[in-house]
Order: structure tokens, then C-alpha cells, then sequence
């Protein structure tokens, strides 16, 4: 029975992958590389649907919407975003407290309880990261919609529940509001996770961001405190200088089951500008070390100097 279920397991999984390299127009096996940017043109349809898409989160909550004043008035937004969510992602999550923490947030139509959930576990947070970056390059990059896309078919719908609760205005004593300088790192194992970083370039936020206020913090993430000679894969070490231009980032310290790490969360179709790189060689295996340093800007700014 085991090993049936996991046959099963593999061959959707397959079916998957297939499925995904078929949404492009010109079908190649080359693996495509999701992660956490998307770099863009400043004429770019992709900055413009950032914005698109960052204003209807926004608009779901202003008063004057008739449809969410009556959503307001019956206490069930949060309520069916999370059943929204779940609903996507049935059986993918076995960990009890997250699924605690979901429940709690519908009964009582709190989404700071989500924000636990998010902290809590790795596997969800990672599953969550893999699909909204995912949903992103097929959004803003093949056009895609879910109903061409399988991709887009399987997980769309649960991902903008997850991004509405995040905006829920019940989340913004948690807003960051001020200049502020966060740290990400991450080991990178493919080299076209940085094709096209150059001074002056853009990107987008494909997703929420995990960031900390410490570099120590951030340097651990990214292995600065494992042997260098260990691994041929490339350190990454980001810098953002958040504006917080309106809603950029949460502080989560308080809701988060690891204080010590002071995280930052950033929020997804966010742009930033490279104002830096730098490449060096480390360790005996000379292992690349990457640092970049990214500026948030505004869109409309952008659209000013076109």
C-alpha cells in the first residue's frame, strides 16, 4: 500500500513538472529557476501588475467598498480567506499548531494568529515561498491565467487568500513605518538565480521575504558560519533598505516562535533597486560570495522618469 501511494506520489509529481514547462510558448526541458525576485524592465508589464495587484489588496479594505462593508458587517473575511487557503492546500500540512493557529484565526476572525502559523513552521512557510514565486513568474512573466495554466490552476486562488489576510488593517500595529536596514541570506545552487544582477537593476518581491533586522542573523541563513571548503554552492548576502512605502514590511518578532532572529517580513510585488554588487572568491574551495545591496523605490517614481 506504501509504496503504491508513493508510485501515485511520483507519477503526479511528474505529471506536475511536465504540466509546468508546457505552460511556456516555446516548450524547452531546460528547468526554469523560481525564486524570491523577478527581475524586471522599468517599461516592464510586470512593474505595472505589481502595482495593479498591490492596489486591489489595498481597495479590499476601504470603507467604501460596498461588497467588503458587507463582508465587515457578518465577521467572515478572515473566515474565508483561511478556508479559501486550506481548501488549496488540503492534507499538505500534518503539523498540528499551524493547523491550531488557522483554526483560531477563522473562529475568531484574527489574523495575527496566521502570523504564527507562518513563523512556526518551515515546511509551510517553504511550501507557500515555493508556489506564490512560482504563481509570480507565471503571472507576470508567460501571462498566464488559471485557466490556461495548470500552475496557476492548482494554487492561485489559495495564495491571494493567504496575501489578503496579510493585508487585513487588524496587521498594521505590526507595519514597519520608518527607513530601516534588513539582512537576508541564502545559499544559492544554481548561478541563473543571478542572471542579469547589475548595478541599477530591477526586481520584484516574488514573495514574502524573510529578512532580520541582525546581519549575525542573516549571515548564519546564508552558512557564513559553516566551513567553506564544504561546498562549491554560492553565499548569498542581501541587504534591503526599506522606505516602507505604505505596506512593505511587518515586524513579527512578537508573533514569532524565534524572537532572537528580530525578523522582518516584506511583503510580496515589492520593487527594489540594486544599488550594489560585490563577488568574491572564499575559502580553499574558492566559494563565491555574493553581496547585494537593494534600495526599495516606488513605482510611481518610476513612472515619472519614463
Amino acid at each position: 500500500m506504501g509504496s503504491s501511494s508513493s508510485n501515485l506520489a511520483d507519477q503526479k509529481e511528474l505529471l506536475y513538472s511536465i504540466a509546468d514547462q508546457r505552460c511556456y510558448i516555446n516548450y524547452s526541458p531546460k528547468k526554469t529557476v523560481y525564486e524570491w525576485h523577478l527581475l524586471v524592465d522599468e517599461s516592464s508589464y510586470a512593474l505595472e501588475k505589481a502595482k495593479r495587484l498591490r492596489s486591489q489588496y489595498e481597495l479590499l479594505y476601504k470603507p467604501r467598498h460596498r461588497l467588503i462593508e458587507f463582508l465587515r458587517q457578518s465577521n467572515t473575511i478572515i473566515k474565508d480567506s483561511v478556508d479559501a487557503f486550506l481548501k488549496g492546500y488540503l492534507n499538505e500540512f500534518v503539523d498540528e499548531t499551524v493547523g491550531d493557529d488557522l483554526r483560531i484565526a477563522s473562529e475568531n476572525n484574527e489574523p495575527a494568529s496566521v502570523l504564527r502559523a507562518y513563523s512556526r513552521s518551515q515546511s509551510f512557510t517553504k511550501k507557500i515561498h515555493s508556489d506564490m514565486a512560482k504563481n509570480t513568474y507565471h503571472q507576470f512573466t508567460l501571462y498566464c491565467t488559471p485557466l490556461n495554466c495548470n500552475i496557476l490552476a492548482r494554487t492561485h486562488d489559495s495564495i491571494q487568500a493567504f496575501i489578503t489576510i496579510l493585508f487585513h488593517p487588524k496587521l498594521d500595529c505590526y507595519l514597519c513605518k520608518k527607513d530601516i536596514i534588513v539582512y537576508r541570506g541564502a545559499v544559492v545552487d544554481d548561478e541563473r538565480v543571478l542572471e542579469g544582477y547589475e548595478k541599477n537593476s530591477i526586481i520584484i518581491s516574488t514573495t514574502f521575504l524573510s529578512t532580520s533586522t541582525d546581519p549575525h542573523v542573516a549571515g548564519m541563513f546564508g552558512g557564513c558560519d559553516t566551513d567553506a571548503s564544504i561546498s562549491n554552492n554560492i553565499l548569498l548576502l542581501c541587504t534591503y533598505k526599506l522606505h516602507n512605502n505604505g505596506r512593505t514590511s511587518l515586524r513579527m518578532e512578537s508573533e514569532s516562535n524565534f524572537e532572537d532572529e528580530k525578523e522582518i517580513l516584506i511583503f510580496p510585488y515589492i520593487p527594489f533597486q540594486i544599488i550594489s554588487i560585490k563577488r568574491t572568491q572564499i575559502g580553499p574551495s574558492n566559494r563565491q560570495k555574493v553581496e547585494v545591496e537593494f534600495e526599495e523605490i516606488s513605482v510611481d517614481k518610476i513612472d515619472h522618469q519614463k
